[in-house]
């Protein structure tokens, strides 16, 4: 064992309570970086009719603020209801949910019992009744926007407290008669008083992208948009754990874990439970983490990684031809953190660093990045990437840079030192 005084089964708890790259953070002293979100909900919450949108990117940690918020809202009185759109569920789906869950499941999932049921015996027929569950309500689907506010004063008067109602990842209601539906909706909640508060999430740039009819609808919403994590917030993350089983981690292994996440919680999470497990198993006994604990940890993470990002780096860059050059043009784009970048820039500033450490590969020329650049928007490169105006590129998805620069760092490339930082 690599760690003096820390039993596996302790060791495995520290991680377990604080390194979560599959789960949402719930508890605000794990949720670092977001005490000034938190304080603009509490404050929200707290004006009558007012409810709150958390929007941003895809990995920024909107669930792990909804939830903290909610159960800091909720104050130990009762969980906060949780509920996820999907593609399959419209608007109607998702209100009858709301009402189902205050319901006991188990209520909900048992069948009642089929009565008598008979046979021979050894003094002729037999009959056998079967106890059935009793009868339980059942939550309508909602047809009008008034049924809909119907479940919700359905869902307040069986509830003690003020419930909390998180309505999660709302990008994914493709209807636009689903959307113009949540927005009636909104508009409408103060007609409920302050019964019960709504905290919706979503991947968008702003509102008006998820929410495209009813302008009223906005002013019922506070916008808490979250951005990427300060690099100080994310050292925590690992530090927290480090401390608790007393390992030092290096500070440029501090540095190098926040620039690949890009400010995305989820890796930081990811490539630390990989750190600390590589320091776990190392044959000697251990006090501070070393390079090799690093590079362990990064090919893990790797390995680890959400399946959707490995996909979509696999069709932009395994090509029959080409494949490196499609890697290093992905590289040099995910160099700096900026959200778009121009082609010269990206040329200049990033290619031709990256290439003198490729001293094997040859160099494309400007005009053979941009082609190259152009081909990663196309269906054929998984549209990896997006124009914004001549000579301008950037991610589809921000969440994508990080683990770009994650792919890099596996075979010998640095990206995301535009600036040197100190833990």
């Amino acid at each position: 064992m690599a760690i003096t005084g820390v039993s596996e089964l302790a060791f495995k708890s520290i991680l377990n309570s604080n390194l979560t790259p599959s789960d949402s953070v719930k508890t605000k002293d794990r949720l670092y970086g977001r005490d000034k979100q938190l304080k603009s909900i509490d404050r929200a919450m707290n004006s009558s009719g007012r409810q709150i949108f958390i929007f941003g990117d895809r990995g920024v940690g909107k669930t792990s603020v909804a939830r903290t918020a909610g159960s800091i809202h909720c104050n130990a009185s009762a969980e906060p209801i949780y509920v996820v759109c999907g593609k399959a569920s419209g608007f109607s789906h998702i209100i009858q949910s709301i009402g189902s869950s205050i319901i006991d499941i188990r209520s909900r999932l048992e069948k009642p019992g089929t009565g008598p049921s008979g046979g021979l015996g050894a003094f002729g027929f037999t009959a056998n009744f079967s106890k059935g569950t009793p009868a339980t309500p059942n939550i309508p689907l909602p047809v009008t926007i008034n049924d809909a506010l119907d479940v919700m004063r359905y869902v307040c008067d069986k509830s003690e407290h003020q419930p909390v109602v998180i309505i999660d990842e709302m990008e994914r209601i493709s209807s636009a008669q689903d959307r113009e539906s949540f927005a009636e909706f909104i508009k409408n909640i103060p007609e409920l008083g302050d019964r019960l508060k709504f905290i919706f999430c979503g991947i968008s740039a702003d509102i008006a992208e998820l929410l495209n009819s009813h302008p009223s609808a906005g002013r019922i919403l506070e916008p808490v948009h979250l951005e990427t994590i300060h690099h100080s917030d994310l050292w925590r993350i690992i530090t927290t754990v480090s401390e608790k089983i007393g390992v030092e981690i290096s500070p440029e292994a501090l540095i190098r874990i926040s620039q690949i996440s890009d400010g995305f919680p989820h890796f930081v999470h990811l490539i630390g439970e990989s750190l600390f497990w590589s320091i776990y198993d190392d044959p000697e006994i251990i006090t501070k983490s070393n390079d090799t604990h690093y590079k362990i940890a990064i090919k893990q993470a790797i390995e680890r990684t959400e399946a959707i990002l490995r996909t979509q780096y696999s069709k932009a860059t395994e090509k029959t031809k080409n494949t490196e050059d499609y890697k290093e043009v992905l590289w040099a784009l995910a160099d700096t953190t900026s959200d778009k970048r121009q082609l010269s820039e990206i040329y200049e500033s990033s290619y031709r660093r990256i290439m003198l450490r490729r001293s094997d590969r040859k160099s494309l020329s400007k005009e053979a990045l941009n082609h190259r650049l152009l081909a990663l928007r196309k269906e054929g490169h998984g549209r990896i990437v997006v124009g914004s105006g001549a000579g301008w590129y950037a991610f589809r998805e921000n969440i994508m840079r990080g683990y770009v620069r994650l792919r890099a760092e596996v075979e010998g490339v640095e990206l995301g030192r535009g600036a040197r930082i100190s833990p």
